[in-house]
């Protein structure tokens, strides 16, 4: 395990991995690089989205939970495919020597989201649902945390991460995704996404074992 130190208060990273989409058919225009639009690049020193789920704690926790969150959220990023390329930031000469100006582009390469898995098991969820302010130790929860778009690009950081922490009587679900490379509206369908994929795979889950049972 390692401690985060962003404050966090005993927030101890229990596992840390790159999750690959999971696709039912490759998409036609799946392996692509997209080229930022101005716009777009206005966002570069924009920190990172940040959503987050406060629940209670299921019946089947621990690796079981984790395992299977880091399934449908597979299977969320084989629909939302961007989320698991990278910025990439390349040199354009235009015959001008040293190279007069730089472009930045999204590479749909599938290299894969940041799937945290942390324990804070000093916290409760009253410790945070009954707080007039956001408890220090929420940051910690938020692997990305602070972190503005352009660090993506300069230091190969992934656009979308997720961390799900185990609390004393509940669990956090905390996402964070690059602002330019997505925005309030797709965090959230990703997020709904994601959501439904979990319920579909519990759903089958248990009549599997249902079916054991009474077989």
């Amino acid at each position: 395990m390692e401690a985060n130190t962003g404050g966090g208060g005993g927030v101890l990273v229990v596992s840390r991995r790159m999750i690959r989409p999971e696709f039912k058919e490759l998409p036609p225009e799946h392996d692509t690089t997209v080229h930022l639009t101005p716009w777009d690049l206005r966002l570069l020193t924009v920190e990172n989205i940040q959503k987050g789920i406060l629940l209670p704690k299921p019946p089947t926790g621990g690796e079981t939970l984790v395992e299977h969150l880091a399934s449908s959220f597979a299977r969320a990023l084989g629909r939302f495919y961007p989320f698991a390329g990278r910025l990439v930031v390349e040199e354009v000469d235009g015959g001008a020597s040293p190279a007069s100006s730089v472009s930045v582009s999204l590479r749909c390469n599938d290299e894969g989201a940041e799937f945290v898995h942390a324990a804070a098991p000093d916290v409760a969820v009253a410790d945070i649902a009954a707080s007039l302010h956001i408890p220090r130790v929420v940051w910690s929860f938020f692997p990305l945390n602070g972190v503005v778009a352009a660090h993506a690009a300069t230091e190969s950081l992934p656009v979308l991460s997720t961390q799900v922490t185990e609390l004393s009587d509940g669990v956090f679900i905390a996402m964070s995704v690059n602002h330019v490379v997505g925005d309030g509206t797709n965090f959230w369908e990703f997020t709904a996404t994601h959501g439904r994929r979990s319920v579909e795979m519990e759903y089958r889950l248990s009549s599997d074992i249902l079916d054991q049972a009474i077989g």
